[in-house]
């Protein structure tokens, strides 16, 4: 039983870590979050377009409804400038992201089939799940193509 204890709660701890000091900030035009100021501000996004940038020392925050895949389209990321760990970082980033995703997926439809929302939450809901999705995946095609270029390190 103290086992299974100390599981969970290693469980608990791991879920609500951030991931690997790396972060997806949302250059919009309009506003921009403080933390994201710095990697933003190279970024001239045209006006009503949102940039994704990434930011290798920040830190994200992933929890229910909160996900750096949600609201923002990964298609044209750049990662030009990243080297394989600063690259490793990113890649734990979208699979944490993604599988919280998932997380909140799963717990819409639960709260749907309870009756705790409605049709029209619930189908916004998968709406944001499905375009987190296709985030993922423009994210880790960036990744492949820029890991694809960097060189690997030689002792």
């Amino acid at each position: 039983m103290r086992a299974l204890l100390g599981l969970a709660g290693a469980g608990l701890f791991l879920s609500s870590m951030s991931a690997d000091a790396t972060n997806l900030c949302n250059c919009c035009d309009t506003r921009v979050a403080e933390i994201c100021s710095a990697v933003c501000a190279p970024a001239k996004p045209v006006p009503g377009q949102c940039v994704a940038m990434v930011d290798y020392a920040g830190e994200a925050t992933i929890a229910a409804g909160e996900n750096p895949l949600y609201g923002i389209s990964l298609r044209g990321i750049s990662l030009e400038d990243a080297m394989r760990p600063q690259l490793e970082g990113f890649r734990r980033l979208l699979e944490m992201a993604r599988r919280a995703a998932e997380k909140d997926r799963k717990a819409s439809m639960r709260d749907f089939r309870k009756h705790r929302i409605d049709e029209g939450t619930a189908q916004a809901n998968t709406q944001r799940y499905e375009s987190a999705v296709v985030n993922y995946y423009h994210g880790l095609r960036a990744y492949r193509d820029r890991l694809a270029a960097v060189p690997k390190q030689t002792n």
